[in-house]
């Protein structure tokens, strides 16, 4: 288990409490040149297996702002018939952000997982969620070879759905890579921010970051992508690509826009190495 509480104090949003169990663990944060709070999460075990269960709980405390990231991309390794369950539940207090960045996740051949993520906003707070997964082991020649991926993601405020996705992923049932699915790309990928309309007493108009965004992905050829608006206030992105480099270079692009759409701020240096 991980578990990080982050309040603030001052003028700064520091950490309050960290407290874990191996494999998971938290560096020490970081404090970016424009005041953020940046932190890293990583698996020192360097995968998961069938049976592993990791639970990830985050409290942001109000008016707190802090962004989380992990070292490295993801692995499930193969399992005899367990699933590894990766559960990550963060709570934003009234007026909070959380831009939450994680690398993405790589499936190996006969791999089974289940992982959810829940974050519960307060009124006034506002996210950037990142999550990205590969068709396996692409150099290698590997695509679509695990046996099961489910995936949630929730996020509510003040118990009110905001944005639900849910999917399964079961290549001997449906190959991915059929025609309305992957068909063919290596990497899939969502972006989800959201925030009250009237957050940090700023109107945040949605269509403005709808059309940045959309700009941006007609500007990059190798990217396959779309942006729409969520009822509630809020953009979600879906992009699909066939290379690492290029996923990886588009998130933070997007990231970097919707950072100054939303707090205001331009991108830093995510210090992964």
């Amino acid at each position: 288990m991980l578990d990080l509480a982050f309040v603030r104090r001052g003028e700064h949003t520091i950490l309050s409490r960290r407290r874990f169990t191996h494999p998971l663990q938290a560096l020490e944060p970081v404090r970016a040149g424009d005041g953020t709070l940046y932190l890293m999460m990583l698996n020192t075990s360097g995968g998961m297996v069938g049976g592993d269960r990791l639970r990830t709980r985050v409290d942001i405390g109000p008016d707190a702002a802090v962004a989380l990231t992990t070292a490295s991309a993801s692995k499930a390794y193969r399992s005899t018939g367990a699933a590894a369950i990766q559960e990550s539940i963060i709570r934003i207090g009234r007026g909070a952000t959380l831009e939450f960045l994680p690398e993405h996740l790589i499936p190996h051949p006969g791999s089974i997982v289940h992982q959810l993520l829940r974050v519960e906003m307060e009124a006034g707070s506002r996210a950037i969620i990142y999550d990205a997964i590969a068709a396996g082991r692409i150099g290698r020649g590997e695509s679509w070879n695990l046996t099961e991926l489910r995936s949630e993601t929730i996020l509510t405020r003040e118990t009110r759905p905001v944005y639900i996705s849910r999917a399964r992923i079961a290549p001997t049932l449906q190959p991915p890579s059929e025609v309305g699915l992957a068909q063919g790309f290596g990497y899939l990928g969502s972006l989800v921010i959201v925030a009250d309309h009237n957050a940090g007493g700023a109107h945040y108009q949605w269509s403005e970051l709808s059309d940045a965004i959309d700009a941006a992905l007609r500007d990059s050829p190798r990217v396959c992508g779309g942006v729409s608006e969520l009822a509630c206030g809020g953009c979600v992105v879906r992009l699909m690509v066939q290379r690492a480099g290029d996923l990886n270079a588009t998130a933070h692009r997007l990231w970097a826009i919707a950072r100054r759409f939303l707090l205001g701020r331009d991108a830093f240096d995510w210090r992964k190495f």
